[in-house]
């Protein structure tokens, strides 16, 4: 009962089949979105922010110290077999430290090639509205009857120039089509896999490139609104992951690296305040994880290992390079007795910063510069969980600790940067609360499923940051106390018989995110910033005879931009719902048409980052 899954069926039956959009339909998930295919998304779990949540692939964790941002915009779904989120503790004992140490995690799993065929090809093509289109292509080669090699790649390319109605809280409204919206990207990454009863062994690489325009907030003027600013991406990582399992004893070991280079660039077309800035960053990352498992009787043990060291260079004036060496140990207990199980861990958080070089100078600092470090923490974060089982009925009950480390971008790249001392940022810790239970049935044709979640979370010196002038310059703070608690319902129903199938899911929350810094505030137990008090999120699919027809609906109530709940500050409610018709040719060939935002209903989910109206497209 801890994770969602959504399966690679669910994803072949949604209209909009990005990784984004499969999160948005699940219960407690919350994506920001920055308008369109070149929009940054990131992924918020209750409230408790995307620093928060830890991204993996394939069981490594995806990191970013620049700004603990993972835009989930650039991961390929036709290559995913599932995508899961666990909100609390770890969903099985074999778990690396990172999984453990997280508050909430979202797991993307590769798909597996088919070993039965010798080869096999899979590929789309998609164009739609707005000039969107991509492009992916998959082969597979069997190498023996236990490994095989295969090679995806995928590309895509957006105009960005959907037209939309801004409207203010004072009935001020802007009519324009959106500019430096644009969007070209591809990727290609090979992997190895070999399996044997007992092991399995997956290396995998991959380049991203991707060219963007930053089209920043919509302020309504007298004119046309300019923004030339632009960040050009390339990212490389080759990581590998090893398992090996007997009836009592299993172990993993998995290694990555990665090298990234972000070109930011601000012009001043439009802006002739703004100076222009042609700036790089470059990020590098080394990381190895190692986890053993053992059980004997009803007792389970495990431990885990992870050291990650980050790096990073800019040309930025007056910023020095910044290092980080991460290491986290993690124990894990679990007691199992018919169906109760009581799971318990802990992990120790151990962690350093450096200057590398002196400021505006690519010299490398000498051992008596980098001796004294620039942060140092040592945290340990404990867990505790039971879980019981009663006939259909599952129940979990659990309470975790965690803290999240302040990024580079918070503790060193502010206004007013420093080379030689980090920005006063205190870690974030949150205190995790939650009761579940869940209830599975099938009869015949029928099956069904429904799971209820009440969570209560204690957030200390929380970190926010939003946009200030574009989507690449943050600022950061912390808010001191937050407390947040809600309810969380979902229900998914099916129905098969003979050649008709009837999927339904629905997701309804209810959440309360409160800032409790200041008692004397006016803003008080204000609703914190794009926290939705309802929303809701429903997918239907009916499939008969390779024709198919699916529909997705999206509802949040009212938000506000800060915790100063105010008018002003509030943004209104949104529907948002998407259709799409297939129809099989064959084994092998499928056509779908879809229309997104169907109501054609103006709305953002980002204050001043409009989302686009009614879009068709067609997928082969």
């Amino acid at each position: 009962p801890a994770v969602r899954t959504v399966t690679s069926g669910q994803i072949a039956s949604m209209p909009d089949a990005t990784v984004p959009e499969l999160l948005r339909h699940t219960a407690g998930v919350q994506i920001r979105d920055y308008g369109g295919l070149g929009g940054l998304k990131t992924v918020n779990v209750r409230s408790l922010g995307s620093q928060h949540t830890g991204v993996f692939v394939d069981g490594v964790k995806v990191n970013n110290v620049q700004n603990g941002q993972v835009d989930l915009g650039r991961y390929c779904s036709e290559d995913l077999e599932s995508v899961s989120v666990s909100s609390g503790g770890p969903s099985s004992l074999l778990q690396s430290a990172s999984e453990l140490a997280s508050s909430a995690t979202v797991s993307l799993r590769t798909a597996f090639p088919d070993f039965s065929r010798p080869w096999s090809l899979a590929a789309r093509a998609e164009y739609g509205s707005f000039s969107t289109g991509s492009a992916y292509l998959s082969a597979m080669k069997r190498l023996s009857r236990r490994s095989c090699l295969k090679v995806t790649g995928d590309c895509r390319h957006t105009a960005g120039d959907y037209p939309f109605t801004y409207t203010n809280r004072y009935g001020a409204d802007t009519t324009a089509r959106r500019q430096n919206s644009d969007l070209t990207s591809f990727q290609i990454g090979p992997s190895f896999l070999m399996r044997s009863e007992k092991s399995l062994l997956h290396l995998k690489g991959n380049w991203y490139h991707s060219d963007r325009g930053l089209p920043g907030p919509v302020i309504r003027q007298a004119g046309p609104s300019l923004c030339g600013d632009r960040q050009r991406d390339d990212d490389v990582f080759i990581q590998g992951n090893y398992r090996y399992s007997l009836r009592k004893f299993s172990m993993k070991f998995a290694g990555k690296y990665a090298y990234s280079c972000c070109n930011y660039l601000q012009d001043t077309v439009g802006n002739s305040s703004s100076r222009r800035l042609d700036l790089h960053y470059r990020q590098q990352e080394a990381c190895f994880s190692a986890a053993a498992a053992y059980r004997h009787g009803n007792f389970g043990f495990s431990l885990a290992w992870d050291n990650t060291v980050s790096c990073l260079d800019s040309d930025v004036s007056g910023l020095s390079g910044k290092r980080r060496w991460s290491s986290m140990l993690a124990a894990q207990a679990e007691y199992c007795y018919k169906d109760l199980s009581v799971n318990a861990s802990a992990v120790y958080h151990h962690a350093l910063d450096f200057s590398s070089r002196a400021s505006g100078t690519s010299q490398v600092s000498t051992g008596a510069e980098i001796r004294q470090p620039d942060l140092s923490c040592d945290r340990i974060s404990p867990y505790l969980s039971i879980r019981y089982s009663l006939g259909n009925f599952r129940f979990l009950v659990y309470w975790k600790n965690s803290f999240r480390l302040p990024t580079f971008n918070e503790l060193y790249y502010v206004a007013a940067p420093s080379a030689n001392a980090a920005h006063v940022l205190r870690p974030e810790t949150v205190d995790q609360f939650d009761f579940t239970a869940s209830y599975s049935a099938s009869a015949g044709p029928w099956s069904c499923g429904c799971r209820a979640d009440l969570f209560y979370n204690i957030t200390e010196d929380k970190i926010v940051w939003l946009p200030a002038a574009n989507q690449f310059v943050w600022s950061a703070f912390n808010y001191g106390l937050v407390h947040g608690y809600g309810c969380t319902l979902s229900m998914n129903h099916s129905f098969v018989f003979r050649d008709f199938r009837l999927d339904a899911l629905l997701d309804w929350t209810y959440e309360r995110s409160e800032d409790m810094t200041d008692p004397q505030s006016a803003w008080y137990r204000g609703q914190t910033a794009y926290v939705p008090l309802h929303s809701v999120s429903a997918v239907v699919s009916a499939e008969y005879r390779g024709w198919s027809l699916s529909a997705s609906f999206i509802y949040n109530s009212v938000r506000y931009r800060t915790s100063a709940n105010t008018d002003a500050n509030l943004l209104d409610p949104y529907a948002d719902l998407d259709l799409m018709v297939s129809r099989k040719f064959r084994d092998f060939l499928k056509l779908s048409v879809a229309v997104t935002n169907v109501t054609d209903s103006h709305y953002e989910i980002i204050s001043r980052y409009p989302m686009p109206g009614i879009s068709y497209k067609v997928v082969l």
